[in-house]
């Protein structure tokens, strides 16, 4: 994993080389890789000629494998059982602890590797742990072998660090009790695809990880990679082979848990995907299973990461929102005219601070099927998302206007906020008579102040319609 404060430590993942396909009734592809306790070792790590056991986890489904000697040998203290290192132990007890807590939500355990085409199993059909020196890592998750057919299912093995001394951790148990479970996850994705999209794979074994042990701060340490920069769509990492954005993205599969339940992260694994790849596509089916989609969505989860760190209120957004990073405000001048524009792609989101001393309709020019936007009163410089409106909307005070990326298209996507005093009324009964086009409107809000299954993009667009019948807009 790669460490935020420690650019040598990363994290190398899913690693496969591409093979062919066997007959399609044949049950598995070739061997993809050896073990550290082959002669050739497995991406480069090798135990060689030093002695090697293995100590079995309480429930039997893992098995932990380390050296005694040699470069890779665990620190050999004992205190927690007889003969044991103390390493290894917390090890085995990590992966009971996962697998456990990945049962109980639902997924599907990894593949077993007792049929595996490969000189070396672990000789046993358990989950096979290697504590290893890595000299520039903290873990790995890699293939072993691979069922026929769509979607790629295959078995594996994992790598994790054998003492954490390098840095990152408290210590070896922090270390351990961070990285087993976050790799372990890895092959449980694998077991519905390993060609999952890396972000997501990323994302949510860090979120899956922090289910195991709550108390860990991994998935924290990671976010502000995300949120300085929120305008960068979800779904596309900075170049490189390994960024740290890849673990930040974890923040999308809490708001999803939080927004609904554990069980709409796992529901993106097991929903068929025609393209077998886009996982957005997948989430939005997921979303629409439930009364939403994956646009209104995406709006509300740009409102919830206004809403942290300093600036998290009362009620609404995420129950940990103190303990998570801010994203950037701009601040605007004024209230009215053309107050900035600028240019989204995908799935991204802007942040705008500004102060109307007298009512400001603020309304969002651009294409609505492209870009929305939420205006958030500001209480003590605190955004209430459990007061989030959709532009068009009248602001007097201070406020934060979230626009937010509406599709997956990463064409250009300008917009422009415009701020204008609202229009006086025709005559003296118009403003409590009932909107003459037909058009009417209300929030719902839910259990954490957003807007709820309804169809935020829907309201988004009835908005602009009703105004458009009522009231002149300025133009571009």
């Amino acid at each position: 994993m790669l460490r935020a404060h420690n650019p040598v430590f990363w994290r190398a993942v899913l690693v496969a080389a591409a093979v062919s396909l066997l007959a399609p009734d044949a049950r598995a592809q070739a061997c993809e890789s050896t073990r550290p306790t082959d002669t050739e070792g497995a991406a480069g790590v090798s135990y060689g000629a030093a002695e090697a056991s293995f100590f079995d986890a309480a429930s039997g489904r893992a098995r932990v494998h380390f050296a005694l000697s040699g470069a890779h040998a665990v620190p050999a203290s004992s205190t927690l059982q007889a003969d044991v290192p103390d390493a290894v132990v917390v090890a085995a007890q990590a992966a009971d602890d996962a697998l456990d807590e990945y049962e109980r939500l639902g997924y599907r355990a990894p593949l077993g590797d007792a049929d595996s085409p490969c000189a070396s199993n672990g000789d046993s059909d358990a989950v096979d742990i290697y504590l290893v020196n890595f000299s520039a890592a903290d873990g790995q998750a890699v293939l072993d072998h691979c069922q026929a057919g769509t979607p790629k299912r295959c078995a594996g093995f994992v790598m994790v660090e054998n003492d954490f001394r390098k840095g990152g951790y408290a210590d070896t148990a922090e270390g351990l009790r961070t990285v087993v479970p976050h790799e372990l996850f890895h092959l449980v994705q694998n077991a519905y695809d390993a060609d999952v999209e890396r972000w997501w794979a990323e994302g949510s074994a860090q979120w899956a990880a922090k289910q195991v042990y709550p108390d860990l701060l991994d998935l924290e340490r990671f976010l502000p990679n995300y949120f300085a920069t929120p305008w960068r769509p979800l779904n596309q990492p900075p170049n490189g082979v390994i960024t740290n954005f890849l673990y930040a993205t974890a923040i999308w599969p809490v708001f999803l848990a939080e927004r609904f339940d554990a069980d709409a992260v796992r529901g993106v694994y097991e929903e068929p995907s025609p393209d077998n790849a886009n996982v957005l596509s997948a989430t939005d089916r997921v979303l629409q299973a439930r009364g939403s989609s994956l646009a209104a969505e995406f709006l509300q989860f740009a409102a919830f990461n206004a809403a942290t760190g300093s600036r998290a209120p009362d009620t609404g957004g995420y129950p940990n929102a103190a303990s998570y990073p801010e994203v950037p405000l701009t601040p605007l001048t004024g209230a009215t005219g053309d107050l900035v524009s600028d240019v989204g792609s995908g799935l991204g989101a802007f942040y705008y601070s500004l102060q109307a001393d007298a009512p400001s309709e603020l309304s969002l020019q651009a294409d609505p099927t492209r870009m929305a936007a939420l205006l958030l009163p500001l209480v003590d410089g605190k955004p209430q998302v459990a007061e989030a409106k959709p532009l068009p909307a009248t602001l007097v005070g201070a406020g934060v206007v979230v626009v937010a990326g509406q599709s997956l298209s990463r064409t250009d996507a300008p917009f422009t906020l415009q701020g204008a005093a609202p229009a006086a009324p025709s005559g003296p009964d118009e403003a409590s008579a009932p909107d003459s086009s037909g058009c009417s409107l209300r929030g719902f809000p839910d259990k954490h102040g957003g807007f709820g299954g309804a169809g935020l993009g829907f309201v988004i667009i009835l908005m602009g319609r009703c105004r458009a019948r009522t009231r002149p807009r300025k133009g571009r």
